[in-house]
């Protein structure tokens, strides 16, 4: 929020008077010292990052109540404890304008250094955030360029600033532990205290069909919750910056006293960034959370959760710098199958993942799924195939725009959050050799037999197969164009809950 005020102030006002008020309140905002120490064979943050470097941010809000006026409506006494009860790591890539925010869980349980194991929220009540940042870096091998903090009264008092939030319900909504109560359905502004009930909701409860259903009742909601909150929010602080840029002036003097950076984050820095991003579109932040298994006592107390390890790797590895594969955003999908269902399931499922899906027809049926690419699109032939169940075949084709994949009788769905590291996923498809048929839509989608030419072969270092190992045999894409074409126009935005239906608005 804080980057939004500055992107709208530096970017869209521009004023030699604005850039000096807002260098003055930068002053004013208190820095969380970090010592200048290695651990782990790095240091606990890497603040000397070069312009356009990409940049890793460890967004921690904390449960300190210090500065909230006690209140039944409100769910929190003044206790000023410091724990991390939201954990959130950002990534800005300002060369390609990308964003990924990874939500990890306050109960997962770490290894914190110099202390016992405990859940990770802790590592902040036990040695600070130089404590917290290190837990982090060295769980995930991470490395954390910078650290920003947020209180409770902080979160309340920049959602006020920004005349609250829009939230569209679809039902009437409440958590009797975090005091949330939405009487009526529709679209609500929430100002700060009730956001936080929103955000902070682990038992949130719905009123569907005459019955209060617990629709939210853990911290994996809590968190999705958390991160389309995050958009409605940029989206706000955009809106409200463009109409009334006085506005995000009193935002960023709200945040002085409230939101915490590392002694070495310049405005500077921050400015650079806001320029970089001046045209993103909160839609496209990449939103993803870490998975995770439940962990309990010998005597089957719940004990927290934890890593699930590989699972993880490949979205741990674009905090990394170390994934080389297409973000699902970037990739454009024709689809061909030989079933209704199977079709609609695969357009569907990778539409949810963020893919955009440009048209898809009809096929006989094909044993086993081959996914065919252009010359420069194996990386994200490869990303689509990631998210496939079974492991498709990977195949090159000149005459292929972007990525066409043709559904087999073995197709069984789309996995959620790509499982496979991208790494994994190359050894798999060269594992895999040589498809038993391809697919001809030139002469009445008829098929034809491979040759071992025609298998795919990644190499480690995911240079593109030569075009030329595909024999004129396989699908034309001038024929898929011509077929039941659905623009991107026509396609549902992301799903992002709180946003108002077709045809309503909210705030």
């Amino acid at each position: 929020m804080v980057l939004a005020s500055l992107l709208v102030i530096v970017v869209a006002v521009a004023s030699a008077e604005t850039v000096q008020y807002v260098e003055e309140v930068w002053e004013e905002y208190q820095p969380v010292q970090f010592p200048n120490t290695v651990q782990y064979g790095r240091e606990v943050l890497r603040t000397s990052t070069e312009p356009g470097e990409p940049v890793n941010f460890l967004v921690v809000g904390t449960d300190s109540s210090v500065d909230v006026a006690p209140s039944e409506a409100s769910g929190i006494n003044a206790a000023g404890r410091a724990l991390a009860d939201v954990i959130m790591l950002v990534r800005l890539d300002p060369e390609s304008t990308s964003a990924w925010v990874l939500s990890i869980p306050r109960d997962l349980w770490a290894d914190i250094p110099g202390a016992q194991d405990h859940k990770i929220n802790s590592a902040l009540l036990i040695g600070g955030a130089p404590l917290l940042v290190e837990t982090v870096s060295s769980m995930f091998d991470v490395e954390i360029n910078h650290y920003v903090e947020i209180d409770f009264a902080g979160f309340q008092q920049m959602v006020d600033t920004l005349g609250g939030v829009p939230v569209w319900f679809d039902y009437p909504a409440r958590d009797p532990k975090s005091h949330l109560d939405i009487a009526t359905a529709g679209c609500h502004v929430l100002n700060g205290e009730q956001a936080l009930q929103y955000v902070r909701s682990r038992n949130y409860t719905e009123f569907i069909n005459g019955r209060w259903r617990v629709t939210g009742g853990n911290d994996f909601h809590r968190i999705a919750r958390q991160q389309d909150f995050l958009v409605l929010a940029l989206d706000r602080a955009i809106g409200r910056g463009a109409r009334n840029p006085a506005a995000m002036v009193g935002m960023i003097n709200a945040g002085a006293d409230l939101v915490s950076f590392d002694q070495d984050l310049t405005l500077g820095e921050l400015v650079s960034l806001a320029q970089d991003f001046s045209g993103f579109n909160p839609e496209n932040l990449n939103r993803q959370r870490l998975e995770v298994y439940t962990l309990y006592w010998p005597d089957g107390r719940y004990k927290g959760e934890a890593d699930a390890g590989r699972v993880n790797e490949s979205r741990l590895d674009v905090f990394r710098g170390m994934s080389d594969g297409a973000s699902p955003a970037e990739v454009k999908v024709r689809l061909a199958g030989f079933n209704d269902l199977k079709v609609t399931n695969a357009f569907e499922g990778l539409r949810n993942e963020g893919f955009e899906i440009v048209d898809h027809l009809r096929a006989p049926a094909l044993p086993e799924t081959v996914i065919l690419h252009g010359p420069d699109a194996q990386d994200a032939a490869l990303t689509v195939a990631r998210y496939l169940d079974p492991v498709p075949y990977v195949v090159p084709d000149e005459r292929v725009d972007q990525v066409l994949v043709v559904l087999g009788v073995d197709y069984r769905g789309v996995l959620a959050l790509a499982p496979e590291p991208l790494s994994s996923l190359r050894e798999q498809v060269q594992a895999r050799g040589v498809p038993k048929v391809l697919p001809d839509l030139e002469e009445g989608f008829a098929f034809v037999e491979a040759t071992s030419s025609q298998a795919v072969s990644p190499s480690s270092s995911g240079s593109a197969v030569s075009a030329t190992q595909v024999s004129a045999s396989a699908v034309s894409a001038v024929s898929v164009v011509a077929v039941a074409q659905i623009s991107s126009e026509q396609q549902a935005p992301p799903v992002i809950r709180g946003r108002p239906p077709a045809g309503e608005s909210c705030g």
